[in-house]
């Protein structure tokens, strides 16, 4: 009976300890656009534990060529299991470079909860847009046949 009452003690000892994980990065890159001539960066971040109420997920992305980051943010969504994240139109994206991505997730009183970081590299350099949108409208996507190089 003891060694039941040892065992006992010990696996509610086993609870969890030290820091929750509570995303991780399942995806990403840098996005370039040649219909709308514009690229910017994405993250995806999977939940791997249920997220506290009234927090959000934030993304930092590298602004190409300046020590600045931009952020983009989504309220946590009960149920929801992955959140996509997209910077704005970003331009100076060269080829081989190196741009950082965070996530974070921030509780509602803006206390960081967890943060996980990567790295996107460019295959591309952004010179190879068209100089213009190829097409005119978003909707209709009415071809622009005079700005293909």
């Amino acid at each position: 009976m003891r060694k039941i009452i040892y065992l006992a003690l010990i696996l509610a000892g086993c609870g969890e300890s030290g820091p929750i994980h509570y995303l991780k990065i399942v995806g990403g890159g840098i996005q370039f656009n040649y219909r709308y001539s514009e690229a910017s960066m994405v993250v995806v971040a999977q939940q791997t534990y249920p997220l506290p109420p009234d927090s959000h997920i934030e993304a930092l992305f590298d602004v190409p060529g300046t020590n600045t980051r931009e952020s983009a943010s989504s309220p946590a969504v009960e149920g929801k299991l992955s959140y996509l994240l997209q910077s704005e139109k970003l331009s100076g994206f060269t080829k081989g470079g190196k741009y950082n991505v965070t996530i974070r997730l921030v509780d509602k009183d803006g206390k960081e909860l967890d943060r996980k970081d990567t790295i996107f590299t460019s295959d591309e350099d952004q010179s190879t847009l068209p100089d213009k949108p190829l097409v005119d409208d978003p909707i209709a996507l009415t071809p622009r046949l005079d700005h293909i190089k």
